[in-house]
């Protein structure tokens, strides 16, 4: 079974789980999640893996934390956190996880440097709430809530809260081996 298939399903099978633990009908979480009831039905049977941006909306419909939606066991090592909490950063993959998931809220005008370790390794930023500007390897983006950035092994990473709002973002990458995210 290729890696794709294997999460595709895996994640389905999570998901259309804990869809029916909280008694919700498909429409119902897919509304919420702002998707369509037939592409979640792909989703739950495995047939498709969605993109980070519906994958934390899906994640926020259901009340499952992106560290338990992901993981690959059926282990007990859970983290969990709330994507609107405070400012500063806080890590929400579980110890010994292969991801590095870490929260980070913003006050306007403040900066810093990506909240993870760049190791070789694509990294995800997803806005909750606010603007943000990413600057990876020189180029500039300016996000604002409900956008995200996919960069390509990059170098160096830095953010700007911008705007009067606090900043609340997502940012995952995948662990080194043999290093707990």
């Amino acid at each position: 079974m290729s890696a794709s298939l294997e999460l595709g399903t895996r994640l389905g099978t999570r998901l259309k789980e804990r869809r029916q633990e909280l008694g919700k009908r498909l429409a119902e979480v897919a509304a919420a999640a702002d998707v369509s009831g037939g592409y979640l039905s792909s989703i739950e049977n495995g047939a498709s893996v969605p993109s980070l941006p519906v994958l934390a909306r899906l994640s926020h419909a259901l009340e499952l934390s992106l560290a338990e939606m992901l993981r690959t066991s059926a282990s007990t090592r859970l983290a969990r956190g709330h994507l609107g909490g405070g400012v500063g950063g806080k890590r929400l993959a579980a110890e010994g996880s292969r991801m590095q998931i870490v929260r980070l809220g913003s006050r306007p005008g403040s900066t810093g440097r990506a909240p993870i370790a760049l190791e070789q390794t694509d990294v995800f930023v997803f806005l909750y709430r606010g603007r943000l500007a990413v600057e990876v390897d020189d180029a500039r983006f300016e996000l604002e809530a409900g956008d995200a950035l996919q960069c390509d092994m990059p170098r160096r990473v830095t953010w700007e809260a911008l705007g009067r709002e606090r900043a609340v973002s997502l940012w995952t990458a995948a662990a080194r081996p043999g290093r707990a995210g």
